[in-house]
């Protein structure tokens, strides 16, 4: 998977690079057809001297129709390389040796007829090799091999400048501007650079500054040889180098930064290794970690160290997914260090994958780690689709948060959600990536129920306002007189200014017919899976419309989700929900919509009924792994388009 995509982004570079190339010869006419007089020189190259010992120069010079051809040629032969590879996703050998061939044998022309300068381009021919192979091993062979030639440009420059003493001697760098930017100072010398360049053959001292600093750059590209940490640092290495030998010699070689294509992507094979990032929502990744240990053979999940101890409310983590490796976060420690550790772990591993479970925070540097990961494959879970769509300026943080998303909305093209209609709402947004539906949590079937128990009605989640609406649950009670008992339970954290007086409503209302509980602080998995089997009813009193993490508009079942649709899958109970929100089948078996007290009442009594636990039972088989394995492998390979269900 990674191979594909390596190998469709070195063809893209390198004919970004070797077109405009040409084109660059074409206006500062050095195209073998604009050189006029035709004339070869003998130059002590061995290989030259091949060319000229059979004829070729002297035949072209008769044939002067030649020159025309082989700069269409120059033109037209990448074109069809890599039309050839994108269209039969593989590289044509006969294409690829063509045109390492004829690249050879251009240059070679170049420098007989007009003196080019060879050594920008061998990174060119030895990159050509890598398309005269489909095999993964050896393409990754030849971009090793071209990735240490690239670092030998450089490092073999400073041992150059050190070992003939250039460094030392006080005058080198005023002495070659004199030599080389000598006819600058001829004219009236009124550019910028003209003026510089004066300045520096003036001021010997800053000018050997600038050619030390330069060989030190150079002499840097050492650590490439020893260790890819740094080779996004060596890609802006090379590029100031480039620029300031433009600016400061004149020297074009821009050519050379083709070559930075070998420190982009890895010149190893990645592993096949999923690495899991979760922060909070932690109650979400357990369909994630079934698929995952089905499909890769190896999982790291890094979480923090409550999400581990609550992610799995039946049993430890470890003993549920035994293939899965658990990295936690120790409570009370940052999460900058622990973001480091998770690149530098898969960076050391060679993993091929990495899943963002969830990304609501440090947005900027998930981007800066990104941007510097290379051919890792990322996928993410989008909890709030217009959040993740709008960007915002209106303070520092925003700012960088806003930078950053653009940044990942081109970077990251699959992701997976909690609800099909989200999947649809997602494509519109982003046609050309792949967007997948897959739920929080396989459904396990029903639990044995125990003896018969008072009416119990869980409402779960946080007792807050913004997402539900406590007050009409309060109202209800507050006039309905049930026929039996009833035990209402608010299975969320209610520590809150609102929470308290949501409670102090309740509390009012107990009696031996009302038996009520709630909950200060974070409720523990186990706990909270216990109380929800419990239930004979579950109640979410959604405010379908609610104000997302970031201010904006969010509509739950559209572009939200709610917590509501792993309860759910947890066992086969019945939850009343607004009529405003919709769930899609098989969801909706489970679903009892209400819009006024009345029909909440009337709700209640058809919750009660055996026959609908067996019907969510039913519909709820469609919730098992199997049926999510090519959602699943759509979210993970890059070779699936956009536009996918």
């Amino acid at each position: 998977m990674q191979y594909s995509r390596d190998k469709n982004l070195l063809l893209t570079v390198f004919f970004l690079f070797w077109l405009p190339v040409v084109l660059f010869f074409a206006l500062d006419h050095r195209l073998l057809s604009q050189v006029r007089p035709a004339l070869f020189w003998f130059n002590r190259d061995l290989a030259e001297l091949t060319l000229i010992g059979i004829g070729l120069p002297r035949w072209m010079i008769d044939h002067p129709a030649s020159f025309a051809a082989m700069d269409g040629l120059a033109v037209l032969l990448p074109i069809i390389l890599l039309r050839s590879a994108i269209r039969n996703k593989r590289f044509s050998s006969a294409l690829g040796w063509i045109f390492t061939v004829f690249l050879v044998l251009y240059i070679l022309l170049a420098d007989i007829f007009w003196q080019v300068h060879l050594e920008p381009f061998v990174i060119y021919w030895l990159l050509s090799l890598a398309f005269l192979t489909n095999s993964e091993r050896r393409f990754y062979g030849i971009l090793r091999i071209c990735r240490y030639y690239f670092l030998y440009i450089f490092v073999s420059a400073a041992i150059w400048k050190i070992a003939r003493g250039a460094v030392f001697n006080g005058q080198e760098m005023s002495d070659i501007l004199l030599r080389h930017q000598g006819y600058l100072l001829a004219g009236d010398c009124d550019t910028w650079t003209c003026r510089f360049c004066s300045w520096l053959i003036d001021h010997p001292g800053p000018a050997q500054t600038l050619y030390i600093a330069a060989a030190v750059l150079e002499a840097f590209f050492l650590i490439g040889f020893f260790t890819r940490r740094y080779d996004r640092l060596l890609i802006a290495l090379a590029v100031l180098f480039v620029v300031a030998d433009l600016v400061v010699m004149r020297i074009p070689y821009w050519t050379l930064l083709v070559g930075t294509v070998t420190l982009w992507i890895g010149s190893d094979v990645r592993r096949p290794a999923i690495v899991i990032y979760e922060t909070t929502h932690h109650e979400n990744l357990p369909a994630l970690l079934d698929l995952c240990e089905t499909r890769f053979p190896r999982v790291i999940v890094f979480l923090k160290e409550s999400s581990w101890q609550n992610l799995s409310g039946g049993q430890s983590p470890s003993d549920r997914w035994p293939r899965t490796e658990f990295i936690r976060q120790p409570a009370g420690s940052r999460n900058r260090p622990f973001i480091r550790s998770l690149f530098s772990f898969i960076r050391r591993h060679h993993c091929s994958h990495l899943h963002l479970s969830t990304l609501d925070n440090n947005l900027l540097v998930f981007a800066l780690r990104i941007a510097m990961a290379g051919n890792v494959h990322i996928s993410l879970t989008v909890h709030e689709v217009n959040a993740w769509f709008r960007d915002s300026f209106r303070s520092v943080r925003k700012l960088s948060e806003s930078l950053a998303k653009r940044f990942l909305r081109r970077r990251v093209r699959h992701y997976t959600v909690f609800l099909p209609a989200i999947a649809d709402h997602f494509r519109q947004r982003m046609p050309d990536a792949v967007t997948v539906f897959i739920p929080s949590r396989f459904y396990m079937g029903p639990s044995p129920r125990g003896a018969a128990l008072p009416l119990t009605i869980v409402v779960p989640g946080s007792v807050e306002a913004n997402r539900r609406d406590y007050e009409s649950v309060a109202a209800f009670f507050e006039t309905w007189r049930p026929a039996r008992p009833v035990r209402l339970i608010l299975l969320g954290d209610s520590d809150s200014p609102y929470g308290s007086a949501i409670v102090a409503r309740f509390a009012r209302l107990e009696s031996s017919e009302f038996l009520f509980t709630s909950y200060k602080g974070y409720i523990p998995e186990r706990l909270y899976e216990q109380k929800l089997r419990e239930a004979d009813l579950i109640w979410s009193p959604l405010r379908v419309h609610k104000t997302g993490g970031h201010d904006e508009p969010e509509t739950y079942g559209l572009t939200t989700a709610s917590g509501l649709t792993a309860d759910l899958l947890l066992n086969n109970i019945p939850a009343l929900v607004p009529a405003e929100f919709g769930l899609p089948e098989p969801f909706r078996k489970a679903l009892l919509p209400y819009s006024s007290m009345e029909d909440i009442a009337r709700l209640i009594d058809i919750g009660r009924q055996a026959g609908l636990r067996g019907d969510i039972d039913k519909a709820f088989v469609f919730f098992r792994k199997e049926n999510f394995f090519d959602a699943f492998d759509r979210l993970t390979s890059p070779d699936y388009p956009g536009q996918k269900g």
